[in-house]
Protein backbone atom coordinates (compact mmCIF):
# COMPACT_ATOMS: atom_id res chain seq x y z
CA UNK A 1 0.00 0.00 0.00
CA UNK A 2 1.36 3.06 -1.03
CA UNK A 3 0.38 6.96 -0.34
CA UNK A 4 1.48 10.21 -2.47
CA UNK A 5 1.38 13.39 0.07
CA UNK A 6 0.96 16.33 -2.73
CA UNK A 7 2.59 19.68 -1.69
CA UNK A 8 0.35 21.51 -4.60
CA UNK A 9 1.22 25.03 -3.28
CA UNK A 10 4.37 24.06 -4.73
CA UNK A 11 4.01 21.64 -7.42
CA UNK A 12 0.86 22.84 -8.92
CA UNK A 13 -1.47 20.34 -11.10
CA UNK A 14 2.18 19.63 -12.51
CA UNK A 15 2.96 17.43 -9.20
CA UNK A 16 -0.48 14.79 -10.28
CA UNK A 17 0.91 14.00 -13.41
CA UNK A 18 0.58 9.96 -13.35
CA UNK A 19 -2.29 10.32 -10.93
CA UNK A 20 -4.45 8.13 -13.81
CA UNK A 21 -1.96 5.65 -13.67
CA UNK A 22 -2.59 4.55 -9.91
CA UNK A 23 -4.52 1.66 -8.97
CA UNK A 24 -6.70 0.89 -6.17
CA UNK A 25 -4.46 -0.01 -3.05
CA UNK A 26 -3.38 3.95 -3.67
CA UNK A 27 -3.58 6.77 -2.20
CA UNK A 28 -3.22 10.60 -2.68
CA UNK A 29 -4.06 13.43 -0.45
CA UNK A 30 -3.28 16.70 -2.09
CA UNK A 31 -2.78 19.43 0.51
CA UNK A 32 -3.84 23.00 -1.16
CA UNK A 33 -4.73 26.17 0.53
CA UNK A 34 -6.45 29.57 -0.10
CA UNK A 35 -2.80 30.71 -1.98
CA UNK A 36 -3.40 28.01 -4.24
CA UNK A 37 -6.62 25.92 -5.07
CA UNK A 38 -6.94 26.01 -8.78
CA UNK A 39 -7.16 22.30 -10.67
CA UNK A 40 -6.44 22.30 -14.10
CA UNK A 41 -9.11 20.98 -16.20
CA UNK A 42 -7.30 18.61 -18.13
CA UNK A 43 -5.52 17.19 -14.21
CA UNK A 44 -9.48 17.27 -13.07
CA UNK A 45 -10.34 14.59 -15.98
CA UNK A 46 -7.21 12.51 -14.69
CA UNK A 47 -7.97 12.76 -10.84
CA UNK A 48 -11.70 11.68 -11.68
CA UNK A 49 -10.44 8.44 -14.24
CA UNK A 50 -8.02 7.67 -11.32
CA UNK A 51 -9.03 4.30 -9.26
CA UNK A 52 -6.64 5.71 -6.21
CA UNK A 53 -8.20 6.79 -2.94
CA UNK A 54 -8.49 11.19 -3.37
CA UNK A 55 -8.63 13.17 -0.62
CA UNK A 56 -8.14 16.86 -0.42
CA UNK A 57 -6.93 18.68 2.34
CA UNK A 58 -7.37 22.15 3.13
CA UNK A 59 -4.29 23.49 5.14
CA UNK A 60 -4.89 26.23 7.69
CA UNK A 61 -2.25 29.29 6.73
CA UNK A 62 -1.19 32.45 8.46
CA UNK A 63 2.58 31.36 9.10
CA UNK A 64 5.41 30.70 7.38
CA UNK A 65 5.87 26.96 5.53
CA UNK A 66 2.35 26.31 7.22
CA UNK A 67 1.47 23.74 4.52
CA UNK A 68 4.95 21.78 4.75
CA UNK A 69 4.38 21.94 9.03
CA UNK A 70 1.27 19.75 8.46
CA UNK A 71 2.26 17.84 6.10
CA UNK A 72 4.99 16.67 7.47
CA UNK A 73 3.35 16.29 10.77
CA UNK A 74 0.74 13.58 9.56
CA UNK A 75 3.33 11.86 7.38
CA UNK A 76 5.38 11.24 11.07
CA UNK A 77 1.83 9.65 12.19
CA UNK A 78 1.33 7.47 9.14
CA UNK A 79 4.95 5.70 9.64
CA UNK A 80 4.00 5.20 13.43
CA UNK A 81 1.06 3.49 12.18
CA UNK A 82 2.80 1.58 9.64
CA UNK A 83 -0.26 1.42 7.63
CA UNK A 84 1.70 1.67 4.33
CA UNK A 85 4.98 0.41 2.60
CA UNK A 86 5.76 3.64 1.05
CA UNK A 87 5.09 7.58 1.77
CA UNK A 88 5.76 9.64 -1.62
CA UNK A 89 5.97 13.36 -0.71
CA UNK A 90 5.47 15.33 -4.06
CA UNK A 91 7.26 18.32 -4.21
CA UNK A 92 10.03 20.54 -5.33
CA UNK A 93 10.90 21.84 -2.40
CA UNK A 94 14.15 19.75 -1.01
CA UNK A 95 13.67 20.51 2.60
CA UNK A 96 11.50 17.38 2.29
CA UNK A 97 14.99 15.04 1.77
CA UNK A 98 15.50 15.52 5.66
CA UNK A 99 11.89 13.53 6.19
CA UNK A 100 13.60 10.38 3.57
CA UNK A 101 17.05 10.72 6.01
CA UNK A 102 15.27 10.70 8.97
CA UNK A 103 12.85 7.78 8.62
CA UNK A 104 15.46 6.00 6.62
CA UNK A 105 17.18 5.08 9.37
CA UNK A 106 19.65 7.80 10.55
CA UNK A 107 18.01 8.14 13.65
CA UNK A 108 14.73 6.08 14.26
CA UNK A 109 14.47 2.79 12.23
CA UNK A 110 11.33 1.95 10.67
CA UNK A 111 11.61 -1.23 8.35
CA UNK A 112 8.02 -1.36 7.36
CA UNK A 113 7.79 2.53 6.02
CA UNK A 114 9.81 4.01 2.80
CA UNK A 115 9.78 7.97 2.82
CA UNK A 116 10.43 9.42 -0.56
CA UNK A 117 10.43 13.06 -2.42
CA UNK A 118 9.72 13.11 -5.77
CA UNK A 119 8.21 15.86 -8.15
CA UNK A 120 5.70 14.08 -9.66
CA UNK A 121 3.37 11.10 -9.19
CA UNK A 122 4.84 9.43 -12.50
CA UNK A 123 8.20 10.50 -11.55
CA UNK A 124 7.32 8.05 -8.29
CA UNK A 125 6.30 5.41 -9.83
CA UNK A 126 9.78 5.31 -12.24
CA UNK A 127 11.48 5.41 -8.94
CA UNK A 128 9.53 2.42 -7.71
CA UNK A 129 10.33 0.21 -10.45
CA UNK A 130 14.01 0.50 -9.49
CA UNK A 131 13.34 -0.52 -6.26
CA UNK A 132 11.49 -3.92 -7.65
CA UNK A 133 14.31 -4.46 -9.79
CA UNK A 134 16.53 -7.41 -8.94
CA UNK A 135 19.38 -6.08 -6.68
CA UNK A 136 21.80 -9.25 -6.02
CA UNK A 137 23.62 -9.03 -9.20
CA UNK A 138 24.52 -5.33 -8.97
CA UNK A 139 25.81 -5.95 -5.54
CA UNK A 140 27.88 -9.17 -6.78
CA UNK A 141 29.52 -6.62 -9.76
CA UNK A 142 30.10 -3.61 -7.25
CA UNK A 143 31.87 -5.96 -4.91
CA UNK A 144 34.34 -6.29 -7.40
CA UNK A 145 35.01 -3.01 -8.32
CA UNK A 146 37.40 -0.56 -6.19
CA UNK A 147 36.43 1.51 -3.04
CA UNK A 148 36.50 4.50 -5.87
CA UNK A 149 35.22 2.90 -8.98
CA UNK A 150 32.12 2.22 -6.78
CA UNK A 151 31.69 5.54 -5.67
CA UNK A 152 31.99 6.10 -9.65
CA UNK A 153 29.10 3.35 -10.55
CA UNK A 154 26.73 4.73 -7.72
CA UNK A 155 27.11 8.41 -8.57
CA UNK A 156 25.87 7.53 -12.30
CA UNK A 157 23.28 5.32 -11.08
CA UNK A 158 21.52 8.39 -9.21
CA UNK A 159 22.05 10.37 -12.05
CA UNK A 160 20.09 8.35 -14.18
CA UNK A 161 17.44 7.25 -11.93
CA UNK A 162 17.38 11.20 -11.04
CA UNK A 163 16.73 12.01 -15.35
CA UNK A 164 14.37 8.92 -15.96
CA UNK A 165 12.08 9.74 -13.10
CA UNK A 166 11.91 13.07 -12.18
CA UNK A 167 14.12 12.70 -8.98
CA UNK A 168 16.95 14.95 -8.42
CA UNK A 169 20.51 13.00 -7.93
CA UNK A 170 20.92 14.85 -4.21
CA UNK A 171 18.04 13.19 -2.49
CA UNK A 172 18.94 9.75 -3.66
CA UNK A 173 20.88 8.91 -0.22
CA UNK A 174 19.86 4.77 0.22
CA UNK A 175 21.84 3.63 -2.22
CA UNK A 176 25.07 5.57 -1.38
CA UNK A 177 24.61 4.53 2.30
CA UNK A 178 24.57 0.92 1.33
CA UNK A 179 28.41 1.51 -0.44
CA UNK A 180 29.69 3.27 2.01
CA UNK A 181 28.68 0.19 4.47
CA UNK A 182 28.35 -3.39 2.96
CA UNK A 183 28.72 -5.21 6.20
CA UNK A 184 25.93 -3.28 7.62
CA UNK A 185 22.76 -6.17 7.58
CA UNK A 186 19.95 -5.32 5.32
CA UNK A 187 16.46 -4.35 6.74
CA UNK A 188 13.59 -6.72 6.05
CA UNK A 189 9.96 -5.87 5.87
CA UNK A 190 9.82 -8.52 8.97
CA UNK A 191 10.11 -7.24 12.38
CA UNK A 192 12.13 -10.24 14.32
CA UNK A 193 10.16 -11.85 17.26
CA UNK A 194 11.33 -11.02 20.15
CA UNK A 195 11.62 -13.67 23.72
CA UNK A 196 9.82 -13.10 26.77
CA UNK A 197 12.87 -12.65 28.19
CA UNK A 198 13.94 -9.84 25.50
CA UNK A 199 10.71 -7.67 25.50
CA UNK A 200 10.53 -7.76 29.66
CA UNK A 201 14.22 -6.79 30.02
CA UNK A 202 13.60 -3.68 27.09
CA UNK A 203 10.30 -2.47 28.67
CA UNK A 204 11.40 -2.25 32.54
CA UNK A 205 15.08 -1.31 31.89
CA UNK A 206 15.63 1.55 33.89
CA UNK A 207 11.91 1.42 35.85
CA UNK A 208 13.99 -0.18 39.31
CA UNK A 209 16.88 -2.41 39.95
CA UNK A 210 17.83 -5.19 37.99
CA UNK A 211 18.27 -7.25 40.86
CA UNK A 212 14.41 -6.86 41.33
CA UNK A 213 13.78 -7.95 37.78
CA UNK A 214 13.10 -11.93 38.49
CA UNK A 215 10.74 -11.09 41.72
CA UNK A 216 8.37 -8.66 39.29
CA UNK A 217 8.42 -11.50 36.92
CA UNK A 218 7.28 -13.41 39.48
CA UNK A 219 4.44 -10.86 40.59
CA UNK A 220 3.18 -10.02 36.70
CA UNK A 221 3.30 -14.17 35.62
CA UNK A 222 0.95 -14.85 39.08
CA UNK A 223 -1.36 -11.50 38.77
CA UNK A 224 -4.73 -12.07 36.80
CA UNK A 225 -5.41 -8.91 35.56
CA UNK A 226 -3.82 -5.72 34.88
CA UNK A 227 -5.19 -4.02 38.22
CA UNK A 228 -4.21 -6.98 40.68
CA UNK A 229 -0.55 -6.47 39.28
CA UNK A 230 -1.07 -2.79 39.68
CA UNK A 231 -2.14 -3.27 43.31
CA UNK A 232 0.65 -5.62 44.04
CA UNK A 233 3.25 -3.29 43.11
CA UNK A 234 1.88 -0.53 45.20
CA UNK A 235 2.00 -2.49 48.32
CA UNK A 236 5.61 -3.54 47.88
CA UNK A 237 7.17 -0.75 45.88
CA UNK A 238 5.17 2.38 47.11
CA UNK A 239 5.58 4.73 44.47
CA UNK A 240 8.13 2.99 42.64
CA UNK A 241 5.17 0.61 41.89
CA UNK A 242 3.76 3.06 39.18
CA UNK A 243 6.89 3.69 37.35
CA UNK A 244 7.31 0.04 37.06
CA UNK A 245 3.66 -0.72 36.21
CA UNK A 246 3.48 2.18 33.80
CA UNK A 247 7.18 0.41 31.73
CA UNK A 248 4.40 -2.76 31.23
CA UNK A 249 1.04 -2.76 31.06
CA UNK A 250 1.31 -1.37 27.46
CA UNK A 251 2.73 -4.88 26.75
CA UNK A 252 1.05 -6.80 29.76
CA UNK A 253 -0.82 -9.22 27.72
CA UNK A 254 1.72 -9.82 25.02
CA UNK A 255 3.96 -11.01 27.68
CA UNK A 256 2.03 -13.33 29.45
CA UNK A 257 1.35 -14.64 25.76
CA UNK A 258 5.05 -14.89 25.12
CA UNK A 259 5.72 -16.45 28.09
CA UNK A 260 3.08 -19.27 28.03
CA UNK A 261 4.25 -19.71 24.07
CA UNK A 262 7.83 -20.70 25.28
CA UNK A 263 6.57 -22.56 28.42
CA UNK A 264 3.78 -24.59 27.23
CA UNK A 265 3.60 -26.99 30.15
CA UNK A 266 4.02 -25.19 33.86
CA UNK A 267 4.56 -27.42 37.19
CA UNK A 268 3.22 -25.89 40.25
CA UNK A 269 2.64 -27.30 43.60
CA UNK A 270 -0.65 -28.08 45.09
CA UNK A 271 -1.90 -27.45 48.80
CA UNK A 272 -1.10 -30.50 49.45
CA UNK A 273 2.61 -29.99 48.09
CA UNK A 274 2.54 -32.79 45.61
CA UNK A 275 3.13 -31.60 41.75
CA UNK A 276 0.87 -31.21 39.17
CA UNK A 277 1.19 -30.23 35.29
CA UNK A 278 -0.71 -27.70 34.03
CA UNK A 279 -1.37 -27.08 30.28
CA UNK A 280 -1.72 -23.28 29.35
CA UNK A 281 -3.72 -22.77 26.59
CA UNK A 282 -1.28 -21.28 23.78
CA UNK A 283 -2.58 -18.61 21.76
CA UNK A 284 -2.16 -19.66 17.93
CA UNK A 285 0.26 -17.12 15.63
CA UNK A 286 -2.69 -14.91 14.34
CA UNK A 287 -3.87 -14.33 17.58
CA UNK A 288 -0.67 -13.27 18.72
CA UNK A 289 0.11 -10.98 16.08
CA UNK A 290 -3.47 -9.28 16.63
CA UNK A 291 -2.79 -9.06 20.28
CA UNK A 292 -1.98 -5.36 20.53
CA UNK A 293 -4.72 -4.03 18.19
CA UNK A 294 -7.49 -6.27 18.62
CA UNK A 295 -8.68 -7.88 21.85
CA UNK A 296 -12.47 -9.05 20.28
CA UNK A 297 -11.95 -12.58 19.91
CA UNK A 298 -15.18 -12.22 17.60
CA UNK A 299 -13.12 -10.34 15.36
CA UNK A 300 -10.06 -12.23 15.40
CA UNK A 301 -12.19 -14.83 13.93
CA UNK A 302 -13.17 -12.91 11.37
CA UNK A 303 -10.04 -11.97 10.40
CA UNK A 304 -8.69 -15.91 10.17
CA UNK A 305 -12.11 -16.36 8.03
CA UNK A 306 -10.89 -13.38 6.03
CA UNK A 307 -7.50 -15.28 5.85
CA UNK A 308 -9.03 -18.43 4.87
CA UNK A 309 -11.03 -17.38 1.98
CA UNK A 310 -7.92 -15.82 -0.02
CA UNK A 311 -5.25 -16.99 -1.96
CA UNK A 312 -2.65 -13.99 -1.63
CA UNK A 313 -1.88 -10.68 -0.45
CA UNK A 314 -3.89 -8.34 -2.52
CA UNK A 315 -7.10 -10.67 -2.05
CA UNK A 316 -6.70 -10.41 1.62
CA UNK A 317 -6.34 -6.62 1.66
CA UNK A 318 -9.25 -6.23 -0.59
CA UNK A 319 -11.45 -8.67 2.26
CA UNK A 320 -9.83 -6.76 5.12
CA UNK A 321 -10.82 -3.68 3.90
CA UNK A 322 -14.45 -4.77 3.04
CA UNK A 323 -15.13 -6.37 6.62
CA UNK A 324 -14.09 -3.81 8.83
CA UNK A 325 -13.53 -0.83 6.96
CA UNK A 326 -10.81 0.74 5.51
CA UNK A 327 -8.96 2.34 8.83
CA UNK A 328 -9.81 -1.16 10.79
CA UNK A 329 -8.62 -3.09 7.78
CA UNK A 330 -5.77 -1.53 7.24
CA UNK A 331 -4.36 -1.76 10.67
CA UNK A 332 -4.71 -5.37 10.91
CA UNK A 333 -3.51 -6.16 6.95
CA UNK A 334 -0.67 -4.22 8.16
CA UNK A 335 0.00 -6.64 11.29
CA UNK A 336 -0.04 -9.68 8.96
CA UNK A 337 1.40 -8.80 5.89
CA UNK A 338 5.18 -9.33 7.14
CA UNK A 339 4.12 -12.73 8.20
CA UNK A 340 1.62 -13.58 5.74
CA UNK A 341 3.55 -16.65 3.57
CA UNK A 342 3.80 -18.07 7.22
CA UNK A 343 0.29 -17.45 8.24
CA UNK A 344 -1.07 -19.65 5.18
CA UNK A 345 1.15 -22.45 5.84
CA UNK A 346 -0.18 -22.97 9.13
CA UNK A 347 -3.84 -22.77 7.72
CA UNK A 348 -3.23 -25.64 4.93
CA UNK A 349 -2.20 -27.63 7.44
CA UNK A 350 -4.95 -27.21 9.85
Amino acid sequence: MKIYLIDFENVKSKGLDGIDKLQETDSVIIFFSENSDTLSFEMHQKVLSSKADIEYFKVSVGGKNALDFQLSTLLGYMVAKEIYSHIFVISNDRGFDFLHAFWGGNYIETPSTMVYRTKTISGALEYEKTLEAPAEEAEIQTAELSEGESDQVVEAENNAEAESADIEPAVVVKSTKQTESPNKKKKTSSKKVQSFDEMFTGLIDGACDKKEYARIKELMLESETKEEFHNTLAKIYKQQGSDIYKALKTKYLRLKERYALENPIEQTLSETGSQQDIEIEVPDMLTQLLADICTSKDEIDRVRSCMNSTKNKKQLYISMVKEFQKKKGCEYYNALKPHYNELSKQIQEC
